[in-house]
């Protein structure tokens, strides 16, 4: 798999996750985790599925029979060091099994072998995704990249010259601009700065309008919450003030940005 594949599916793992994170309440909450987007999770994880009784578990085999289990119900128990057969016993005991004290007991203190539940299991199992990926480039990898959002912009599809802005905003970490900011039409991205006095500052600050496929930059820094700065960023996307780079030189920028900067650490 490319770089750029492998960076996608990095990206879809984080948007399944977030999707996740907010259906899980505390213990006892009557919230619902969303299960099928879990299930989606899953599935791009190391962790298989066992049927076991009325349980769906998720099994990560660490040695012959022994392992990580998921079990996929509200509270999102993890478990290690253990096997299937135990989890079972655990999670969905029979009435013959209850007869014996120390089964009993594991019934009701699963401390023993719980790692973790709720989003810290659901953070463990985003983490196990994102190992399967290998998220290393190389000089070509984001000469291509640039390349394709080039092209892109050349044809006129909006599609993917967004899809290739995503990957570019993701590599450099940058931030969506504030709503009050944005213009007609535009998508504005930027690194985003903290300053004195609560004053959000972007810059460079890439924006696109997908409607006209125009893509423009400004290099400089701004503070977004200054009325004044505010329309220096309009009238740069309407085109009453020059922007510092338009068209295919903004994928140039970016390319440059990403191999300039430190590796990022992609988790």
């Amino acid at each position: 798999m490319s770089f750029k594949d492998n960076l996608k599916k990095k990206m879809l793992i984080d948007r399944i996750s977030k999707t996740v994170s907010p259906s899980i309440g505390s213990p006892g909450s009557p919230r619902k985790v969303d299960k099928e987007t879990m299930r989606r999770l899953l599935s791009l994880s190391p962790f298989v599925l066992e049927k076991r009784r009325d349980l769906e578990i998720y099994f990560r085999q660490l040695e012959p029979d022994i392992g990580e289990i998921l079990v996929l119900d509200n509270e999102l128990p993890l478990y290690h060091k253990t096997t299937l057969d135990d989890v079972t016993l655990r999670k969905s005991p029979e009435l013959k099994e209850m007869i014996s004290i120390r089964n009993i007991i594991k019934i009701l203190n699963d401390s023993d072998i719980l790692m973790c539940k709720g989003r810290d299991a659901l953070r463990y199992v985003h983490d196990r995704a994102l190992d399967l990926l290998d998220l290393r480039f190389n000089e070509s990898d984001i000469e291509e990249m640039g390349n394709d959002g080039i092209d892109a912009l050349t044809r006129g599809d909006s599609e993917a010259v967004m899809e290739t802005l995503d990957l570019f905003v993701e590599l450099l970490g940058y931030e969506s601009v504030p709503a009050a900011v944005l213009v007609n039409d535009y998508v504005m991205f930027g690194s985003h700065h903290e300053a004195e006095g609560g004053r959000e500052i972007f810059g460079p600050i890439v924006m696109y309008n997908d409607r006209m496929n125009i893509l423009r930059l400004i290099k400089r820094t701004v503070p977004v919450n200054d009325p004044v700065e505010q329309v220096v960023i309009s009238e740069v996307a309407i085109g009453e003030i020059e922007p510092d780079a338009e068209g295919y030189w903004v994928f140039q920028f970016l390319k440059e940005a990403v191999l300039k900067k430190e590796r990022p650490v992609l988790h």
